[in-house]
């Protein structure tokens, strides 16, 4: 066991950013940067699913 255990609000605050809702906010970030390289490709007259 650590020798200074945690607050309860930092136990608390890395469980937010570790957790759900960490993970929550990592899984629309990467949707976001989809949604905008598509909409980038488009502008560009590209296909944004030609590899």
């Amino acid at each position: 066991m650590a020798s200074h255990p945690l607050t309860a609000r930092a136990r608390a605050a890395a469980w937010i950013v570790t957790g759900p809702l960490g993970h929550l906010y990592g899984g629309l970030a990467d949707l976001a940067v989809l949604l905008w390289r598509v909409a980038l490709a488009r502008a560009r007259g590209r296909d944004p699913w030609a590899g």
